[in-house]
């Protein structure tokens, strides 16, 4: 089992097709309602160039899902909106194997209450540039209700990832019985891979600093209606929902978030971030470009030279 809280070793430089730069196993965090669950190891690699980063973001992702569709017959992946679909669709569109894309079932880490036909949408943007060039049958993803009231559109959300969830533990052999056992629990079950941005001030799917969603450990789906960043309705995975995943994978990229990551990874931050209480019951990979490495590699190196 991982070591708990081991300070993080310092990255080493990054090549063509790399292996983890750093990685420091992580414990503290249950992934479900009190699940008792130990964390996984905690990695990251940092990029010279946005195409190597994609290039390894979308390898990492496809090598989850050949697990989940060899174990389970199914992908369960959540994914989040902002730049992150720019810079994997094409890489994802160039490497998927086309013959297991139809086992992908695709959700959102977080989402706007808007249509999928509104600028606004993250769902909106990946039938765009991913969903639609692959090929993709629309009952793949789901979307988010947005005709109906808020906390309404985030309970059918959760129950949607939930049934989906439940099928892919009875079609790995457990049966519908045992995945129903576990249907009073939250969450019962846990998604493959969650694919997750960070901004500038930390937050990672619609999970801000110091908001009382950060709190919510009951549901494994809920709502935000006073978000910082507008839109200020969306509907987001919970923490514990996100720390219950096989895979949770971070991109993040420029200089605007090197403050942010430096906090994510410090041992005793003076501000802790959210997206560094994401860490999951498999294991969590942090993709960063150099920008947005910058500060904690400062910070290291500092360290290094006091401590020796």
């Amino acid at each position: 089992p991982p070591a708990a809280n081991p300070p993080p070793a310092a990255p080493a430089a990054p090549a063509p097709a790399p292996a983890p730069v750093s990685s420091s196993p992580a414990a503290g965090v249950a992934g479900g309602a009190g699940d008792g669950t130990a964390r996984g190891a905690r990695t990251r690699e940092v990029f010279a160039s946005p195409d190597g980063l994609a290039t390894r973001a979308v390898a990492l992702l496809l090598e989850a899902a050949a697990a989940a569709i060899a174990e389970r017959g199914v992908f369960v992946v959540a994914v989040s909106g902002g730049s992150i679909p720019a810079l994997l669709a094409p890489e994802l569109l160039a490497a998927a194997p086309r013959d297991q894309l139809s086992r992908w079932r695709l959700f959102l880490a977080d989402e706007r209450h808007v249509a999928e036909s509104h600028p606004d949408s993250s769902l909106g943007e990946w039938r765009r540039r991913f969903l639609e060039p692959a090929g993709m049958g629309s009952v793949q993803a789901v979307g988010v209700a947005a005709a109906l009231p808020l906390p309404q559109a985030a309970e059918l959300y959760e129950e949607k990832l939930l049934a989906t969830l439940r099928e892919a533990a009875a079609a790995a052999g457990g049966g519908a019985a045992a995945a129903a056992s576990q249907a009073e629990s939250a969450p019962p079950l846990r998604l493959d891979a969650v694919l997750l941005g960070m901004g500038p001030d930390g937050h990672t799917a619609s999970l801000f600093p110091a908001h009382a969603v950060l709190c919510e450990t009951g549901r494994a789906v809920t709502y935000v209606d006073d978000s910082p960043k507008p839109p200020a309705c969306r509907v987001t995975l919970t923490l514990p929902a996100i720390n219950a995943a096989r895979l949770a994978l971070f991109v993040v990229t420029g200089g605007s978030k090197a403050s942010a990551v430096r906090a994510a990874f410090a041992a005793q931050p003076d501000e802790p971030v959210p997206a560094g209480l994401v860490l999951a019951a498999g294991r969590t990979h942090w993709c960063l470009d150099e920008p947005a490495a910058a500060q904690l590699r400062e910070a290291e190196a500092a360290a290094e030279r006091l401590y020796g």
